[in-house]
């Protein structure tokens, strides 16, 4: 969904009662999106209860008037082939769903009253009270979490931004039940009025359709009054020109350089930000990034994220350093405010501003992301402080002007600056609440402070010429029938390239996809380690270089998977034939030098580091992947092995690589199938060795009749347990059973184990394919219970449904129902065409029929067909069982041997494989 292009088909209007409402109406779509933006975050949380606005948000999902059963809301958007969502934040909190549109009739009541008339029942309080405990004790050891808390500790006390948000048991074990049940009515019955709500409908009906269903439902709130909120400053003066350490859990070295704004993000007609954002977070020659990474300081840097409010805003620079960078910290702030000083003097240059414009106005008119949810979410909190009008307005003008920025500007000094140094082993003195994380705050000199006020010069760092990548039309090509589906252009041993024209979207984009299938790349760790090296580096080398090309809608990636790496480009058609040649030539000429090894060594050596302080699921389900498909590597094996890598073994592999390989690809979208041809031919005298057969992606077979386990060691307290059922083959019908079996199972799961027994904040179900092998995963991560109780529980959910016949027999149609929508949904951009496309001629399906074939076994399937499968499955007679497990502070599982994995090679050597 693109605001500006939906202009025309977007309406305002305010019920009897005073909430204020959005309808965008899209005829043509199938599905409903709906957000209601409420004015009640925990900016007004009781000074004495922090956290009961979150609280309250899980409580609306806990019954109402109209649905007093917990999570009905949850079950009856499901069965409209949808899903809903919460979060409470700063000043909002935020209910949404999407789901079949002509389910929006009946769901519009339901969220109303769980708006408007929510039960406040003792045991689900105390049971929200775990799951929110839970949830607070699941994120203790995130780094972001905890960084959180400290900005909280060093801002203004008088603000409530310095409350802590989430709440947990001892904070609200503090108030007998009976209490909180009180203090919940009364902070609902304040904030939870139609005068504080602004609400977002994106659906096919019109407005005099929607008005009397939003009538219907909404008119039973009462009219109330729209929350004020006086907030004083954010920092105070002391909290200004500071440097704040702080100590990670994780590997990092991070540099933030936040300014402290007034609510300039609001400033929606003129966005001074924004120019701000796109200068600072430039990395092309002659950039700020570009200056500290040749220095060898940075190795990313992203300008402009940061907290935001009615009066205030963090603009923030967030560096990845080196262990260099960390040792010249004043050079890059002096290097900022030098970039500051000459954005300042170019801000009298038209040109920029208007360049600016001209990328605003293509990205809005060729905008396909087509997030609908996301974008109403964002559109019903600006209501919250705009009319429609004057958000209209905005969309359709550019007025950043040179007096608008500069004022902007005029905030980014030395004195209105917080600096945060984010590193091991750095000098604290005090530890957060809640999140017991190192940190200290001290105040910069006057005299470092005065010198960042006239920066001395950086020769390297110079403004950008203009962007060479802009094109001046971007026409639509003719459409040819015959490549409305992929057909081959080339076809032989080593080479296989498809075209298939777009025909849907009529954007003049489009995709190209090369995949290169490479033996010497794949056949051992070390290959896929000094592979691994080798792209991180040729990233590294070619960030700068089409960072332009990204800026005017060409974008690339280049990324290793199990047989070698891929290319994958997308945006304008224009000019991607180019881009795509360069990007080869780059990588089959491009040879690292030793500094640049040693950097991007050091960088994957933190990242995997870092991945082993993953969340036990994460974890859990990362070695799942490790277990499953052959040519994957477990993050402390792949660890060890970039560590070992040397210099010499990328040469030898660069060397290697391009004697021998297999080519893979395709072509969608903008292009006419003579330019499609001139592609193809122009890659394949690029690729004069690509001579070998694609290489196999095997998946270990797991065996029927005994369960596997297998043990992964985390840093954490938390238990956690994946039992993975995996499908007896990849055919049409055990795909299909797969999907049924785990959308059937799916709520009573989440239901059972988490709302009834809050075993933990992490419960849930997934369809996991590999390599499209199809298979079934059951989770649970828990703080209170052993890996053992987890398991059990599982176990026991499972042998219960049976029992439960009558329920399913009567869910079966929502089930059938659903999935055949989903499965008939087109895409919605033409870029996730493409990636669908890549991925049917992938699993062997050049028709495109798969979804086709998967409805029709679907729509054939009788109940009693899915119960005698689930019963086979349950008894293990047919899907092969794996247990994963972290014990965390708990008793490890006692397994016996013939059926314990303790080493991943050992497994792999040993079990068969399906081909």
């Amino acid at each position: 969904m693109n605001i500006s292009q939906d202009l025309n088909s977007t309406e305002s209007l305010v019920l009897e009662n005073g909430l204020r409402v959005l309808v965008i109406h899209k005829p043509e779509v199938d599905t409903c999106c709906v957000s209601v933006s409420c004015k009640a975050g925990h900016f007004f949380d009781p000074a004495d209860c922090p956290g009961l606005a979150h609280l309250l948000e899980h409580m609306l999902f806990m019954g109402n008037d109209l649905i007093p059963e917990p999570n009905g809301i949850n079950d009856l958007v499901e069965q409209a082939g949808g899903s809903i969502n919460a979060w409470t934040g700063t000043e909002f909190a935020n209910y949404h769903f999407q789901a079949h549109a002509q389910a929006l009739p009946r769901l519009l009541p339901a969220l109303a009253a769980m708006l408007g008339a929510p039960h406040f029942n003792q045991e689900r309080i105390a049971a929200e009270i775990q799951s929110i405990d839970a949830e607070y004790h699941y994120k203790r050891k995130d780094d972001l979490r905890r960084l959180y808390q400290i900005h909280k500790e060093t801002a203004n006390p008088a603000h409530p931004f310095a409350k802590f948000s989430v709440g947990n048991e001892l904070i609200f074990n503090q108030f007998p039940v009976s209490t909180l049940k009180e203090m919940l009515s009364n902070f609902h019955q304040q904030y939870y009025c139609a005068k504080n709500l602004t609400l977002c409908v994106y659906s096919p009906f019109s407005v005099s359709q929607l008005t009397p269903w939003l009538e219907g439902s909404f008119n039973l709130l009462d009219a109330g009054s729209a929350a004020e909120l006086e907030l004083p400053p954010l920092y105070t003066a002391d909290q200004l020109g500071t440097q704040i350490n702080i100590e990670p859990l994780q590997a990092a070295r991070r540099l933030i350089i936040t300014f402290a704004l007034p609510a300039l993000h609001l400033d929606i007609s003129s966005k001074p930000l924004d120019f701000i954002s796109h200068v600072l977070g430039d990395e092309a020659s002659g950039s700020l990034f570009a200056y500290l990474k040749a220095k060898g300081w940075a190795s990313n840097l992203i300008a402009g994220s940061g907290i935001e409010g009615q009066n205030f805003k963090d603009f923030n620079i967030n560096l990845q350093l080196t262990e260099s960078g960390l040792k010249h910290q004043n050079e890059i702030i002096n290097a900022v405010f030098y970039v500051i000083e000459q954005l300042k003097q170019a801000a009298t240059e038209e040109w920029r501003l208007q360049e600016k414009a001209k990328l605003n106005q293509l990205a809005r008119q060729y905008d396909d992301s087509h997030k609908p949810l996301q974008a109403i979410s964002e559109l019903a909190e600006l209501h919250q402080y705009f009319s429609w009008d004057d958000i209209a307005k905005a969309c359709v003008s550019e007025t950043l002007t040179q007096q608008s920025l500069c004022d902007a500007l005029a905030y980014f000094t030395p004195a209105n600056m917080r600096v945060k140094v984010i590193a091991q082993g750095v000098h604290t003195t005090k530890r957060c609440a809640y999140y017991d994380a190192a940190y200290a705050i001290e105040p910069y000199t006057a005299q470092q402070l005065t010198a960042w006020q006239t920066p001395s010069p950086v020769q390297a760092i110079f403004m950008s010429p203009p962007n060479p990548f802009i094109g001046d039309s971007y026409s639509l090509c003719k459409h040819e029938a015959q490549f409305a589906l992929p057909q081959q252009l080339v076809s032989n041993k080593g080479f296989d390239f498809w075209f298939c024209q777009d025909h849907i979207f009529n954007v003049p984009k489009g995709d190209i996809f090369v995949s290169f299938d490479i033996p010497s790349l794949a056949q051992n760790i070390h290959q896929v380690a000094a592979k691994r090296l080798w792209l991180a580096a040729l990233n590294d080398f070619l960030q700068g270089r089409f960072y332009r090309a990204e800026i005017a809608g060409l974008h690339y990636r280049i990324y290793g998977h199990q047989g070698g790496f891929s290319i994958h480009t997308r945006g304008f058609s224009a000019q991607q034939g180019q881009l795509l040649n360069h990007l080869i030539d780059a990588i089959k000429g491009f040879t690292p030098d030793p500094q640049t090894f040693k950097q991007v060594q050091v960088l994957q050596c933190q990242s995997l580091h870092n991945t082993l302080l993953n969340k036990p699921i994460n974890r859990l389900f990362s070695r799942l992947s490790v277990l499953i498909q052959k040519n994957t590597h477990a993050p402390v094996e792949m660890l060890d092995a970039v560590q070992h890598c040397q210099f010499d073994d990328i040469q030898r592999l660069r060397d290697r690589a391009f004697d021998y390989y297999h080519v893979d690809g395709l072509i969608h979208g903008n292009w006419s199938s003579s330019a499609a041809q001139r592609i193809v031919d122009s890659v394949l005298t690029q690729t004069v060795s690509a001579k070998a057969p694609p290489l196999p992606r095997p998946v270990a077979k797991l065996p029927v009749g005994k369960t596997l386990y297998h043990e992964v060691t985390c840093e954490h307290d938390d238990a956690a347990v994946v039992l993975y059922l995996q499908a007896p083959s990849n055919d049409i019908q055990d795909v299909a059973m797969c999907m049924v079996l785990e959308q059937m199972l799916a709520g009573s799961f989440f239901t059972t184990l988490r709302t009834e027994k809050q075993l933990g904040y992490i419960v849930g179900t997934g369809y996991v394919p590999h390599n499209q092998h199809p298979g079934i995963a059951f989770y649970i991560q828990s703080p209170n219970n052993a890996p053992q109780v987890l398991l059990d529980h599982i176990s026991t959910f499972l042998q219960q449904q049976t029992s439960e016949k009558a329920f399913y027999e009567g869910y079966w149609p929502h089930i059938q129902r659903n999935l055949l929508k989903q499965l008939q949904d087109v895409d919605i951009n033409q870029s996730m065409r493409s990636q669908n496309i890549w991925q049917s001629l992938g699993a062997g399906d050049p028709q495109l029929n798969t979804n086709q074939r998967l409805a029709q076994a679907i729509e054939s399937m009788r109940f009693s067909d899915i119960e005698r499968y689930a019963t086979d499955m349950n008894l293990n007679q047919t899907f092969g069982q794996l247990v994963l497990f972290a014990p965390g502070k708990f008793k490890t599982m006692n397994v016996a041997n013939d059926v314990f994995i303790p080493n991943i090679a050992d497994f792999k050597s040993k079990v068969e494989f399906y081909l």
